[in-house]
């Protein structure tokens, strides 16, 4: 992908995960480990694990449905309070209100 596509990935994504889960992810693009390519990254906090991150190579197989999904799965979750985050004893993508 050029630059302006990577960009312009990151701030769509971006955009999508502002309108379900505001504020709780920040997404943005790096070079991948070997360096041949880029990663779309969405960073986050989680009480029990601290900051961490959910990341897709943006290849000819990278699609913005795959690289949400990890978050939609987890929006009841991301969007509970901090002590129900703590107390809950599971998966995140199980987790209901």
């Amino acid at each position: 992908m050029r630059k302006d596509q990577i960009n312009q990935e990151v701030k769509n994504a971006q955009e999508v995960l502002n309108n379900f889960i505001p504020g709780l992810v920040r997404v943005a693009a790096h070079k991948d480990a070997d360096g041949n390519g880029h990663v779309i990254v969405g960073y986050y906090n989680d009480p029990k694990f601290g900051d961490t991150s959910s990341f897709e190579r943006l290849d000819r197989f990278y699609s913005m449905n795959i690289f949400l999904s990890f978050f939609q799965q987890r929006k009841e979750y991301m969007l509970a309070s901090k002590e129900d985050q703590l107390a809950f004893d599971g998966h995140p993508a199980m987790y209901s209100i």
